[in-house]
């Protein structure tokens, strides 16, 4: 096996090994014991740089071309492995600093090949991973950290929605409104370093505005129209953005204060709600562009899709009613229903790949 090959299956079993161990965690911090998994504490890093940061580094690496790319996802997987390895917060830190300033080197690639606004949006985008892994690093609190992680997830999924938003000529001043609305999320997040509950509003705001341009002009408006998985990667992409707006609502209540009986719903509306609905939507397109795996598509896979969105409004609702108990069988159940998902993914590429071999005999 030669050794981009090695480097891309060690990426792509820490991205996984992040989103077992990232999901673990949630659970014990929400109260199932289910023995201790390895740094109980850098659940927020774990899955957010550590899965997401990986996965998105890979595909970024993909769509480049350039094996120099691969930094960023190689170390942001060591950053997993420090991690799960109990070695020092400071050389996980350090590593995801390393693999975000990678990732904006290869925005700035990108843009020199291409220079549209999309590919600005995304590489802003990883500058807020830069400073998410600089402000973990510096040991500040979780209030002033939470919003450059929801920054580098939100503007790169705005971002690659932008991209598409091409195909229906979005006008320049629909992009000015977008990039107005990235401003507010951005200095909000700034703000949050010095004052973390005001910071966490302003930045609440501007994810709120983000959602709603989202939904008013991204093209999954005019595809959920559509059949098959069209329609299926639609549906997932407005529900996610439905949770955006209501993660932004919830933050401008709460200031991402752990005392706030909204808090527990402004983190998992973004960073489940929404976050894991985009990875629902995209998982027929991403795959086979990631791993060259034939992913033909079947309508069971609304079953997962519809289950999750469920089980996040169970988990609201625990929260949002002081029911310690229900919020926590939410959190289970978000937890089966990505299993499911995940082996669901996993069959489909198998019966992909069975087809695709019996057409080429």
């Amino acid at each position: 096996m030669r050794s981009s090959s090695v480097i891309k299956v060690f990426v792509a079993v820490a991205a996984f090994a992040a989103l077992v161990f990232g999901v673990w965690m949630g659970l014990l911090r929400i109260g199932w014991i289910i023995d201790a998994p390895p740094a109980p504490g850098t659940h927020g890093p774990m899955l957010v740089l550590g899965f997401l940061g990986t996965v998105i580094g890979m595909e970024r690496a993909v769509a480049l071309a350039k094996p120099w790319a691969w930094i960023s996802s190689a170390t942001s997987a060591l950053a997993v492995v420090a991690m799960l390895a109990g070695w020092p917060a400071e050389l996980a830190g350090a590593l995801l600093l390393v693999g975000g300033g990678v990732l904006v080197w290869v925005f700035v690639t990108a843009y020199r090949i291409q220079p549209e606004s999309h590919i600005v949006l995304m590489g802003i985008g990883a500058v807020a991973w830069v400073l998410a892994a600089a402000t973990w690093l510096a040991g500040n609190p979780v209030p002033s950290l939470v919003p450059w992680l929801a920054a580098f997830l939100v503007l790169t999924i705005a971002g690659e929605r932008l991209e598409l938003a091409r195909l229906i000529a979005t006008t320049a001043a629909a992009k000015r409104l977008l990039f107005g609305a990235v401003g507010v999320a951005l200095a909000g997040s700034a703000i949050a370093w010095a004052s973390p509950e005001f910071g966490a509003r302003i930045a609440g705001l501007g994810n709120l505005l983000i959602a709603v341009w989202l939904i008013r002009f991204d093209i999954a408006r005019r595809t959920i129209r559509l059949g098959g998985v069209t329609r299926y990667m639609a549906a997932g992409l407005l529900l996610g953005y439905v949770w955006l707006a209501v993660s932004g609502v919830f933050w401008m209540l709460s200031g991402l204060s752990a005392g706030a009986s909204t808090y527990d719903a402004a983190l998992h509306t973004l960073f489940l709600g929404f976050v894991m609905s985009m990875i629902m939507a995209h998982a027929p397109i991403v795959i086979p562009a990631l791993a060259g795996l034939a992913f033909p598509f079947h309508p069971s896979l609304w079953v997962p899709l519809i289950l999750f969105h469920v089980t996040v409004v169970i988990r609201v609702a625990g929260g949002l009613t002081g029911s310690f108990e229900v919020k926590k069988w939410g959190a289970m159940l978000n937890a089966i229903v990505l299993t499911l998902f995940l082996l669901q993914v996993a069959a489909t590429v198998v019966r992909g790949e069975h087809a695709r071999r019996a057409n080429t005999r």
